[in-house]
């Protein structure tokens, strides 16, 4: 294998033939891969978060109003994660809706899971990314840190937090690299705005220096339309700029560093209104978990009313998920009338329809 292993490959799905069989033959099983959203709190106000700012009702464009006091309680949690080892799910995120490190038993869960040898990984902000809550995850998967300023005056104000905060996460960011375990990937998400778009070389930088595995860099998707376009050249010289000068290649004993430039694919308009594929494959292998105790299509629709797939208030997760009302549920989507928001899983969707495709009378020809 040339260069570094992609951890945000789209292809990832093709590894697990097995899942792609059930697909075919169009058998409902347990989910792959879940999104846990244990709480809706957040110690942030990002302001360009899809979950809105910490207010006590939240409303986006496709979401209801989300509740910011929201939590599962432990033992529903105990429940569902019962259910879920016990069901084969291969792997979790813990992730928001809130900041999942302010969660009071995330300790427990991790512990929880990992005794049903489940694959995990956290999605958070850092602050709170020490003591026992960074050792609970440091033989995580993965664990990816939203950052979006290598200033320490421009970080609290797009986070509306005070600036100690900056250098509080630059702080663990650096510990939590050098005590977790070797197979445990730190990645940093870094959305980029006209706000933050003159230190995308500076933040490359600064996050190489604090010992992460790489940078994702992605675009805040906005309404406006060509929202992107005074500022995407810049941008993307920076990018290329840290690609050239700062990538380095894994070795026997570093995991090197990996720029991932997804902004360059992702500063133009995105289609907000048609799906450009039929059927969604993908709710049927990943789903969510939502701090509101209700199971959703995918994270892109979390608290959306018209994407609930069940309510775990008087039921189990085992149970909702089995039931004939979910297997149909699943079933029935339709992304081009039913989804009108931007699709984080279209790509994946249009590969696995395309393998089914196939014409297996000419799969010789490669």
């Amino acid at each position: 294998m040339n260069g570094l292993a992609n951890p945000y490959s789209a292809v990832k799905v093709f590894h697990h033939k097995e899942v792609l069989d059930a697909l075919e033959r169009n058998k409902h099983i347990a989910p792959f891969y879940i999104r846990l959203k244990p709480t809706n709190f957040c110690n942030h106000h990002c302001a360009y978060c899809t979950y809105g700012s910490g207010d006590t009702h939240q409303k986006t464009e496709n979401r209801d109003s989300v509740e910011y006091r929201d939590m599962i309680p432990w033992e529903k949690l105990q429940e569902i994660i019962t259910d879920i080892g016990n069901m084969g799910v291969k792997a979790l995120t813990f992730s928001g809706g809130g900041e999942p490190l302010t969660y009071p038993h995330i300790v427990d869960a991790a512990e929880k899971l990992r005794e049903y040898g489940i694959d995990l990984s956290l999605i958070t902000n850092g602050q709170l990314l020490r003591g026992k809550r960074a050792e609970a995850f440091a033989a995580a998967k993965w664990v990816r840190i939203s950052f979006d300023s290598p200033r320490a005056d421009l970080y609290a104000r797009l986070r509306r937090i005070p600036e100690s905060s900056f250098h509080q996460v630059c702080e663990n960011i650096r510990e939590f690299s050098k005590n977790k375990n070797k197979d445990c990937v730190l990645g940093i998400n870094f959305v980029i705005s006209k706000t933050n778009c003159d230190y995308v070389y500076e933040a490359a930088a600064l996050l190489k220096d604090l010992g992460v595995d790489n940078v994702k860099f992605a675009a805040v998707v906005e309404n406006e339309r060509q929202y992107h376009v005074p500022i995407k050249d810049k941008v993307i010289e920076q990018i290329h700029r840290a690609e050239k000068e700062l990538s380095a290649p894994e070795t026997e004993t570093s995991r090197g560093f990996r720029i991932v430039n997804n902004y360059e694919n992702d500063w133009m308009d995105k289609n907000f209104t048609i799906q450009p594929f039929q059927t969604c494959y993908t709710c049927r292998l990943v789903t969510v978990i939502a701090a509101d105790q209700k199971v959703y299509l995918c994270h892109t629709r979390a608290y959306d009313s018209k994407a609930v797939v069940g309510d775990l208030h008087e039921q189990s997760f085992r149970t909702m998920w089995f039931s004939k009302e979910t297997e149909n549920r699943l079933a029935s989507l339709r992304p081009k009338q039913d989804c009108r928001n931007f699709c984080v899983y279209q790509e994946r969707n249009q590969l696995i329809q395309a393998y089914f495709d196939t014409d297996m009378g000419h799969v010789n020809f490669i």
